[in-house]
């Protein structure tokens, strides 16, 4: 029985190299073509199609609870929701060489390779209870990438915290959150997951 399930094969074997060949191409185009390669530098035309997002969750405690969007044509959106010193949308602009800058931060963080869920759920390692998630989003040229990013989660790459602070500082998001550098969680519980 075994040989008559290999004849098939053998009497198209000269087809099965050429196709797989084929197949393996168009997935690495697929891959490549998916996302931007590098995001520094983009010509003006590009820059105005990126869009760059953070929003922050509350936490059980005092986290600042906010979203922001820095668009390529310099718009700064802001919309703050809870433990924040402005609630509501606030706008302003941003210079474009700042958004050029940040941009180049994403890309040295090779943000478009981080896996996108680093949530509570998916976890693995230590997990600790009440902590805030921060979702980031990049747009360049109609491709989005999005990573959520639990901070209770500590198999999470570093990067991830320096790419929301990066943000927040191009932004300047101070101006409308106020001090929140002692906010945080009331209390947590820690955990193992495999």
């Amino acid at each position: 029985m075994e040989a008559g399930m290999n004849f098939p094969l053998r009497r198209h074997a000269g087809l099965v190299i050429p196709c797989l060949a084929v197949l393996m191409i168009g997935a690495a185009l697929a891959q490549t073509s998916d996302k931007p390669a590098d995001l520094s530098p983009l010509a003006d035309a590009d820059l105005k199609t990126v869009t760059i997002q953070l929003e922050r969750s509350a936490c059980f405690g005092t986290c600042p609870a906010y979203t922001l969007s820095i668009h390529g044509d310099g718009r700064l959106e802001y919309n703050g929701k809870a433990h924040v010193k402005e609630t509501g949308s606030r706008e302003s602009r941003i210079e474009l060489d700042k958004i050029r800058a940040l941009l180049q931060i994403f890309d040295k963080a090779k943000f478009l390779e981080i896996a996108e869920d680093y949530s509570e759920e998916k976890c693995k390692g230590q997990v600790c209870t009440d902590f805030p998630t921060a979702i980031m989003k990049l747009t360049v040229r109609g491709v989005a990438h999005r990573v959520q990013h639990y901070y209770g989660c500590a198999s999470a790459p570093k990067s991830l915290f320096d790419l929301e602070s990066s943000i927040d500082k191009t932004a300047n998001s101070k101006q409308w959150t106020g001090d929140v550098s002692k906010a945080g969680p009331f209390g947590t519980t820690c955990m193992r997951r495999n």
